[in-house]
C-alpha cells in the first residue's frame, strides 16, 4: 500500500513539480549543486576570517566537552533492576547536559548548512538554559522543582516562577558579578542584550523577522535570495555568545573533573567521574581555550561586532 501511494504520488504530483524545472537539470542535481556551493561558501569564510575560524572551532570543541559530560553521567546510572535511585542532581545534570549537547550541534549545523536566523533563534533558548543550569548547581531546592517538573504544566509553572521576566538571569548576573568580584556589574546583560535581542524578535510573529529572511542581515555575500540558505561570517556572532556563556558555566561548574563547585559538587566529583581520564583531559582542554579566547580578545564582546 505505501508504494502504491508513492508511486502515484510520484507519477502526479512529483512529475509536474519536476516539471517546472529546467529541462537541463533535475531536482537532484539542483540539490546537489546548492550543497556544494553551501559547503565551498563555508570553506571560504573559514579560510578567509580568522575569527569565524576560532570561534567555530571553540564551539565544536565545548560541544564535545558537554557530550562527553553527559554521556559519563548516563552510564554511571543504575544498571536495570538495581534498586539504587539516581540522585536528584544526577537526573538534573543528565537532563541539562544532554540537551545543552544536543542543541549545540544543531546550532552548529544550522550555521554550517546557512541558516543563521534560526541559529540565532535557537542561540536565544540555548542562553536561558544554561542560566537555569548554572542556578541548580548552586541551589538544591531549585533542582529539586526542576527535576519534578515533569508534566506540561509544572513545566510552564516552573518557567514562571523562576526564569519568565529576567527572574533567572539576574541570578546569573549576581553570581557573575560575585565570581569576578564586582558587585553590580552589568557584564553578563551586557554581552548577551546583542543575541537575546535577536533571538527574542526571531521566535515571535514580528515584521522585523520576516524582512531579516526576505532582505537578509547587513553583509554582503549573498549568492542568491536571502530566504535560501546561505552560509554568514556574522554567524561568529552567535558562537562568540553562546561561548560566554559556556564561560559562566565553567565559573559555576568549577576544575572538572577532581574539583567542583556549588551544591552538585558530591555528583561531580565522585569516583565515576574523577577518575574519568577523557574529562580530566578535556577540562583542561577547555580551561585554556577559554584562556585563549580572552588573551586574543575574542570572547568579551557583544555579538554586535561580528555584524
Amino acid at each position: 500500500m505505501k508504494r502504491d501511494i508513492r508511486h502515484l504520488f510520484d507519477s502526479t504530483i512529483e512529475k509536474q513539480y519536476r516539471s517546472f524545472v529546467s529541462t537541463s537539470d533535475d531536482t537532484e542535481t539542483l540539490d546537489a549543486q546548492d550543497q556544494d556551493r553551501r559547503r565551498k561558501k563555508l570553506q571560504h569564510i573559514l579560510d578567509t576570517d580568522p575569527e569565524f575560524y576560532v570561534l567555530h572551532r571553540c564551539t565544536n570543541i565545548a560541544a564535545t566537552w558537554l557530550s562527553l559530560l553527559a554521556v559519563a553521567l548516563v552510564q554511571d546510572l543504575p544498571a536495570t533492576g538495581e534498586e539504587v535511585e539516581p540522585s536528584t542532581e544526577k537526573l538534573a545534570a543528565i537532563s541539562f547536559l544532554s540537551r545543552l549537547a544536543n542543541d549545540l550541534w544543531a546550532i552548529i549545523e544550522l550555521v554550517e548548512a546557512g541558516f543563521d536566523l534560526q541559529a540565532r533563534a535557537l542561540t536565544r533558548a540555548y542562553l536561558e538554559h544554561v542560566d537555569v543550569l548554572i542556578c541548580c548547581i548552586h541551589d538544591e531546592q531549585l533542582t529539586a522543582q526542576f527535576v519534578a517538573a515533569v508534566e506540561p504544566d509544572e513545566a510552564n509553572q516552573f518557567w514562571h516562577r523562576h526564569v519568565s521576566k529576567n527572574k533567572i538571569k539576574r541570578r546569573v548576573s549576581d553570581f557573575v558579578s560575585s565570581v569576578i568580584e564586582a558587585p553590580g556589574s552589568q557584564v553578563v546583560d551586557f554581552l548577551r542584550e546583542d543575541a537575546e535581542l535577536a533571538g527574542s524578535m526571531l521566535l515571535h510573529p514580528t515584521i522585523t523577522a520576516g524582512f531579516a529572511a526576505a532582505f537578509g542581515i547587513e553583509e554582503d555575500g549573498y549568492d542568491s535570495y536571502p530566504i535560501f540558505p546561505n552560509p554568514l561570517a556574522s554567524s561568529a556572532g552567535t558562537f562568540r555568545g553562546i561561548l560566554i556563556h559556556l564561560f559562566w558555566l565553567w565559573f559555576a561548574l568549577g576544575p572538572l573533573p577532581r574539583k567542583a563547585n556549588g551544591r552538585w559538587r558530591p555528583l561531580l566529583t565522585n569516583p565515576e567521574l574523577s577518575n574519568h581520564i577523557a574529562i580530566e583531559r578535556f577540562s583542561v582542554l577547555i580551561s585554556e581555550m577559554l584562556g585563549f579566547l580572552l588573551e586574543s580578545h575574542l570572547l568579551m564582546r557583544p555579538a554586535s561586532t561580528d555584524d
